[in-house]
Formats: C-alpha cells, sequence, structure tokens
C-alpha cells in the first residue's frame, strides 16, 4: 500500500501518515453485547480484513444495519506522537549471566568501549541434586592420585563486535581480591588482579569462531596453567577446603580475561555449564591412564563494561540524564552493558478520546522501531532482540520484588512484548494492542517506557524474559512509530 508521507516538524514526534476511516452503521448483533470495547474490536475484524487484503486505501466502506443504532468508525492512525529521549540508566548488573565480554573497540557513534570479565573456579555440579559437588578423588585412586596438569578452557559464545580481521592476544590473570557472596556487580565494578598475566594466548577471529563450534576440548581455547596453581587445587582435595563451596571459593581466587590494550574487537565468552570450565588431570601411581576431574565458573562472574564517550554526540551524558531526541538530531540510542538506552512515551494518547466519546476500542497497535541501517556496518550489529520495561520518571528501571516491570503479554493475542531484529523490513515491531488500551482505560498507567536487550528462556514450564548485559551491541534509532486501529462511535 503506497502511503504519502509528510515531515513533522516537532523534532519528538514521529513520521506522520494519513489517517483512513472506515465508516458503517451499528449492526443488532452489537447491541446486546456487553462491552463496548470488545464489541467495537470484534465487529472490526470484517473491516480489517478488508483493509489487509486490498491493494488501495479502504476508505468509507460502508456495511448496511437497518437497526439504526447509530454510527461508528474504524479508524486507522500514526500521527499519535511518540516522544523520545536517549536515557542513562544505573545497576548494570552484568553478574551471574550465561555469557561475559572481553576486549576493547573503538565505535564511531559511541566512542570507546572496553570490557574485562572476572570469573571465580568453583566446584563441579551434582547432577542428581543441581548444587555443587565435593571435589574428592574416586575411592580407587585416594592416596593414590598423582598430579599431571591444570588446563582452562574457554567457549566462545559466537558475539564479536568491532574489527575481527585483526589478531588479538587473551590474557588470563590470577585474582588478589575476593568477590562479595551475593552481590550483583555492574558493569562499573572490578576486582584486583595480578597484572602479569599467568598464561597468554594470540587468537584470530577464526579460531574464535572455531571455539563456539563445539565443546570437545580440541577446539576449545585453552590455557595451561602453572605447576604452582594446579598443585594448589590438587593438595586441597578430599579435604575440608573442597568440600563446601564457601570454603572452596576463599581458598582459591578466580581468573580475569582481558585482551590487549589496542585490541579492535570485543569477544563473548560462554560461562555455562558443559562450556567454559577449569580442568585437573592426574593418574594413579603404578598406572598410566590419565584421569579428568571438570570444575565449573557457575558463582560469582560479572563484566567490567567502561566507556569513553569523547569526542561523540553523547559525551556529556551523566547517570538519570534524559536527552530528548530534538538534542541529537532525532535520533536516539541504546547501548547494551553501558546503560544507555531509549525512554519512550505517549503524551498524545488521549487524542483518540474526541468529541466526548470514552469507548474507544484499540483494534490492533504496533510499536515500530526503526534503526538507521547507514550505522550498521560489519560486524556492528543491532541488538538481535529487544524487552520493554517500565521506567520511572527519575530514569530507573521500575522492579517489584528487585524484578524488572516487564511491559509482558498482550492479553489479548498471548503475544510477549518482545521483538527480533526484522532483517527483512530492518525493524522491531511489538505488538501493543492490549497495554495501549489499558492505557487509555486508564487501568495502568506510565512514566515511559525503556527499550533494553534482552533473552527468552524456555523451559517446560514456559518462557521467560530477562535482560542480558553482558555485549555491547548498540543500535542507532531513525524513528519509532505507534500505528494504530482503533474503533469508536461517531
Amino acid at each position: 500500500m503506497k502511503l504519502q508521507l509528510t515531515k513533522l516538524k516537532q523534532a519528538l514526534k514521529t513520521t506522520t501518515l494519513r489517517k483512513r476511516t472506515l465508516i458503517f452503521t451499528q449492526n443488532s448483533f452489537l447491541k446486546n453485547s456487553g462491552n463496548f470495547t470488545l464489541r467495537m474490536r470484534n465487529v472490526a475484524i470484517l473491516l480489517l480484513s478488508a483493509f489487509f487484503l486490498s491493494c488501495e486505501d479502504p476508505i468509507n466502506i460502508a456495511v448496511d444495519a437497518p437497526s439504526g443504532g447509530g454510527q461508528f468508525a474504524t479508524t486507522f492512525t500514526d500521527t499519535l506522537t511518540v516522544s523520545r529521549a536517549t536515557v542513562m540508566i544505573d545497576s548494570i548488573v552484568t553478574s551471574a549471566q550465561s555469557g561475559a565480554v572481553l576486549g576493547h573497540y573503538t565505535d564511531p557513534v559511541f566512542g570507546d568501549v572496553s570490557a574485562t570479565i572476572f570469573t571465580q573456579i568453583t566446584l563441579p555440579i551434582d547432577g542428581n541434586t543441581g548444587g555443587y559437588a565435593a571435589l574428592t578423588f574416586p575411592d580407587a585412586d585416594k592416596d593414590k592420585a598423582v598430579y599431571d596438569s591444570m588446563y582452562v578452557y574457554f567457549a566462545h559464545n559466537g558475539f564479536a563486535y568491532g574489527d575481527s580481521t585483526k589478531p588479538v592476544t587473551l590474557n588470563l590473570h590470577r585474582l588478589t581480591e575476593d568477590f562479595v557472596k551475593g552481590k550483583k556487580y555492574l558493569n562499573k565494578d572490578k576486582l584486583g588482579y595480578n597484572a602479569t598475566p599467568i598464561a597468554s594466548k594470540n587468537l584470530t577471529y577464526k579460531e574464535f569462531k572455531r571455539s563456539a563450534a563445539s565443546t570437545a576440548k580440541d577446539s576449545l581455547i585453552s590455557f595451561k596453567l602453572p605447576a604452582s596453581i594446579g598443585n594448589e587445587i590438587f593438595s586441597i582435595i578430599g579435604k575440608d577446603q573442597s568440600s563446601d563451596i564457601d570454603k572452596f571459593t576463599a581458598a582459591i581466587k578466580g581468573f580475569a580475561l582481558t585482551l590487549n590494550n589496542n585490541a579492535q574487537t570485543v569477544y563473548g565468552i560462554s560461562m555455562a555449564l558443559g562450556s567454559s570450565a577449569p580442568v585437573l588431570y592426574y593418574h594413579a601411581q603404578g598406572d598410566t591412564v590419565g584421569k579428568a576431574m571438570s570444575l565449573t565458573f557457575l558463582g560469582e562472574r560479572f563484566s567490567e563494561i567502561k566507556t569513553n564517550r569523547q569526542g561523540k554526540v553523547l559525551q556529556n551524558i551523566k547517570e538519570f540524564d534524559s536527552v530528548p531526541a530534538q538534542l541529537t538530531g532525532n535520533i536516539t540510542y541504546m547501548q547494551s552493558g553501558a546503560g544507555i538506552t531509549t525512554k519512550i512515551l505517549f503524551p498524545t494518547l488521549n487524542n483518540l478520546l474526541k468529541a466526548g466519546n470514552n469507548n474507544v476500542a484499540i483494534n490492533k497497535a504496533e510499536l515500530i522501531i526503526e534503526p538507521d541501517m547507514d550505522k550498521v556496518a560489519g560486524n556492528l550489529r543491532v541488538p538481535p532482540q529487544f524487552v520493554l520495561v517500565e521506567i520511572g520518571k527519575d530514569n530507573r528501571l521500575k522492579k517489584t520484588n528487585n524484578v524488572e516491570d516487564f511491559v509482558a503479554l498482550d492479553v489479548a493475542t498471548g503475544t510477549q512484548y518482545i521483538a527480533d531484529f526484522n532483517t527483512t523490513n530492518n525493524n522491531y515491531q511489538f505488538n501493543f494492542t492490549s497495554y495501549l488500551q489499558d492505557l487509555l482505560n486508564k487501568k495502568k498507567t506510565t512514566d515511559g517506557i525503556a527499550l533494553v536487550p534482552s533473552f527468552v528462556s524456555t523451559t517446560s514450564s514456559g518462557s521467560t524474559i530477562g535482560i542480558y548485559n553482558n555485549n555491547v551491541s548498540r543500535v542507532v534509532i531513525k524513528n519509532i512509530k505507534l500505528n494504530v486501529y482503533y474503533s469508536g462511535k461517531k
């Protein structure tokens, strides 16, 4: 369908398209329906079917109704204002996630980005209970085990950002500072570590990519640890320090992972069970067969993510700042892991309630996020997925019982308010029908909605939405549109 485009003078408004109205007379089957919103939504199905199947603009499609119950109209509009701003939020939690990032690159829009991984070494997992298991030798090997070596294996989770043609140096450091048990670590947190690496390896993107293809040890990135560290762990196997996770992590400090300072890529590392892991090798006296004991990285872990936006459009933004779109060329921004998000509001939504008519049914509403694809090149891809979170006037993400207030589900359609990037249309599309209806009917209020990076975890009991901060993907947003099909009495 061809739509006529008209640019708005106000920078906060989205592109304006002309309205189309479908007018018909109320049919008798509506008169006894219980709820006006439901009645309008039901009858609009006939009109919307004609609208979507037509190749021309469907204007003034009439339905004859002998009952004489009055007229109502089904209308399409995209003239509702979507005000937006770039916001820097606080408390960017990067701990206890399945992935972590490390490296450095220079972004032409967002400036310098660097990341370091901090992780504990933790005990094996008990397959029966799901908890930590004591680190002990099999009965046959007790008092006969001889230390051979210890390796650490890392799996790439597929994330790479920056210039992946340049090789990097991956460094493994020993921590000098303990984690705080149960603390939620943020992107601005860090721990002390020895500046001199205990192991280093030069790697290409091809080698990182290979390490994500398989969990086989010969495919992963591996470091052989100094014998002093391996023997330190070996010496407490089967003793009190290895029987309890708190005692073990108090005895054995973890690692920091860094890339060389002049690297031009940020890589993601999988910290999930069955991927990255420390492995200790030994043999029993009188036996030449090597044996392995796998540990885990499932305890405290996080990514420190630092940014330097000097000389860039957001160089002066600070925590809780809100920069209106008209101050940044009617462009807004989002950067995972750095706390940069776009906040949106709908200040003219009540314009739908005009001429004293408070009975309006939202038949269909779509929120469409349009990235500036000119800012996408090579590995600088847009985030694969967005989720929507309520945000306060103070520009803090709203939480209930310490869980973010996700705009989670469209009741009418059963659709999650989460959107994958559509590679055909180069946009993100959210079904917004029930949410907009609730705002219009004053069943809920909002101080704004923030776009944040997300993931969906699906299990046998259902799907869970979560915020995923452990990457540095970003998006430059050139436009946000709200398309609404609604019905109301004329």
